[in-house]
């Protein structure tokens, strides 16, 4: 079997195409990852791109890891003779050959430091949607400053769609945590636009899903199968039918905010009182673990960086690592061109 026929290789060229992402001429900057990750290098590199990759030794692999894992798959997607330099130094001359400066982790924080040897005419996409903007990820006045232009992605485009893939999140978060959704009942607290996609999958797997969302978003829910809108966020007060719920899913941003603890937007023992035997999945959003501890809420993961979601995409497999990144790319892509939609609708939003 050649080559273009692989899973991988139908994957990586499916998600530029329906983008029409183009990115011949240009130089693109971003990290030399291991895992699901090593997607990133290959989308740039379909799309026409010279690409410095930059690596460094993580607890999630090694900068020796990244670079066999990516040839190995830039190899197994026909991509091997592309124009690809991996870095474990960002040096002032690779950082200033690049148009596209990406916001990925090795690379992150994009501050001074670094972007002083940018050009001014380079680029910063955002892998993520502008209201989830995270400070410490850009110097964003700074970059502002040079005449660079940073943007987020739009992750709900129909050709990107990684909002779609939200609900799957929450089932494996779910499994992960030993819980079942069949035939037992679930509740969803949420405050923002993760909240519909969570509930459009768990509402028909379980027995009844209560959403705590804010009173103005109802009609976001009201069409949702199997869905019982309560409302009320931050107060968390379910029908008695719901009191022995399997597990309480929760999300609420900004992510690194202390959602629930003792005297806080959410009350520790305001969850403990609410349920039976609480169990917080904890999706997105921070909360004080000794405080739910201290009030019997058990809670799943157990650890989760500040910030940070407790589930990732890649947790699902690759596909929506590909349609973010990809995304991520055409929204560099945007900012270059000034062309900022796709097939009607915008890729990107200026920050």
């Amino acid at each position: 079997m050649g080559t273009e026929t692989t899973p991988l290789a139908r994957k990586i060229a499916g998600a530029v195409d329906d983008l029409a992402l183009d990115l011949r001429g240009r130089t693109v900057l971003t990290e030399a990852a291991t895992g699901p990750y090593v997607v990133t290098v290959l989308l740039a590199a379909a799309a026409g791109a010279k690409v410095y990759a930059f690596g460094k030794d993580t607890r999630h692999g090694s900068f020796t890891d990244a670079v066999r894992e990516t040839r190995s798959a830039m190899a197994a997607t026909g991509l091997d003779g592309r124009d690809v330099t991996f870095v474990d130094r960002l040096t002032p001359e690779v950082v200033g050959a690049a148009d596209v400066i990406t916001n990925s982790g090795h690379l992150r924080p994009l501050d001074e430091g670094l972007l002083r040897h940018a050009r001014s005419s380079a680029v910063i996409p955002l892998m993520y949607e502008a209201w989830e903007w995270r400070d410490g990820d850009v110097d964003l006045a700074y970059a502002r400053s040079r005449g660079m232009a940073v943007g987020a992605t739009n992750e709900r485009h129909p050709c990107v769609d990684v909002f779609g893939y939200l609900g799957d999140m929450a089932l494996k978060q779910l499994f992960d945590a030993g819980v079942c959704p069949y035939r037992n009942t679930l509740v969803l607290v949420t405050n923002n636009d993760f909240g519909p996609y969570i509930a459009r999958t768990l509402g028909k797997v379980c027995d009844g899903l209560a959403v705590v969302a804010p009173d103005s978003q109802q009609e976001r829910y009201a069409a949702l199968a199997g869905v019982e809108w309560v409302g009320g966020f931050p107060r968390v007060r379910v029908p008695d039918e719901f009191r022995a719920a399997e597990a309480v899913v929760f999300t609420a941003y900004p992510f690194d905010d202390v959602w629930i603890r003792d005297g806080g937007p959410i009350d520790a023992a305001e969850v403990a009182g609410a349920f039976d035997h609480p169990l917080l999945l904890r999706y997105a959003g921070d909360v004080d673990i000794e405080d739910l501890e201290a009030h019997g809420v058990r809670y799943f993961p157990p650890h989760v960086s500040s910030g940070h979601m407790g589930v990732l995409p890649s947790a699902i497999g690759i596909d929506p690592v590909i349609r973010l990144q990809a995304g991520g790319l055409k929204a560099a892509e945007a900012l270059l061109t000034g062309v900022h939609s796709h097939a009607g609708l915008p890729v990107v939003e200026l920050l």
